[in-house]
């Protein structure tokens, strides 16, 4: 062994080494686990929505269409406990888990202009898939009356939060006659959408929330201009 020469890396270069990965895996894995976060909520909505459609066309194949003077606890019980099986009104917000009964954010980071329990107006129940259904009876027009609504908002992750509208929070419809579920917003513009759907949007209300569809419109994908 005498004689021959051997070769090594020094403490220095290691220690470069380390560095260099170190600041690459900073750089790195940031976007990846931001991409995956996009790709499960896409397919956690998708889920959602699908499992909500198979609800609403079987129930409306035996019970028609919502009778919305009905009290909540009667319309749960009739049109979605039998075909969500293991669902759970939610009675009061800490019963689906919520620490307060307004959680919900618009996509500029605003609170959402609606609370989440309202017998009156609108019922709540959560699924084992861990999804929170917000069915609402009635809605507010501009001048401030009530209408009859079709809205339905899905909190894709439950009480988890951030309870975001755009990020865990999407708006959907149901369609009388049995027509099924769509994202809201579906009868609109490219431009209308994205103003709805952006970081500096001024829409308060769940009514007004398009990024359900604006992710629909892009083939379900949630580009780099989305307001994540």
């Amino acid at each position: 062994m005498l004689g021959k020469k051997f070769f090594a890396f020094t403490l220095a270069e290691v220690l470069i080494t380390l560095g260099i990965i170190g600041v690459v895996a900073a750089m790195t894995i940031p976007t990846l686990i931001t991409g995956y976060q996009k790709k499960v909520t896409v397919a956690k909505l998708q889920k959602a929505i699908a499992v909500f459609n198979q609800a609403y066309r079987l129930s409306y194949n035996d019970n028609g269409d919502i009778d919305d003077s009905l009290s909540t606890e009667q319309i749960f019980n009739t049109y979605w406990a039998p075909y969500i099986k293991r669902a759970v009104l939610c009675t009061s917000a800490y019963v689906c888990r919520y620490k307060s009964n307004d959680p919900f954010y618009t996509t500029s980071k605003n609170r959402a202009g609606f609370t989440l329990i309202h017998p009156s107006s609108r019922y709540v129940f959560m699924t084992p898939d861990g999804f929170t259904y917000i069915i609402f009876k009635t809605s507010f027009n501009i001048d401030r009356s009530e209408v009859k609504s079709k809205l339905i908002t899905v909190d894709i992750n439950g009480a988890e939060g951030p309870n975001r509208y755009g990020r865990d929070v999407f708006a959907l419809k149901y369609e009388s006659g049995g027509n099924g579920i769509v994202p809201m917003g579906n009868d609109k513009t490219d431009r209308q959408i994205n103003k709805s759907c952006s970081k500096t949007s001024t829409v308060i209300t769940a009514t007004d929330s398009y990024c359900a569809e604006r992710i629909r419109r892009n083939g379900w994908v949630i580009d780099k201009d989305y307001p994540w």
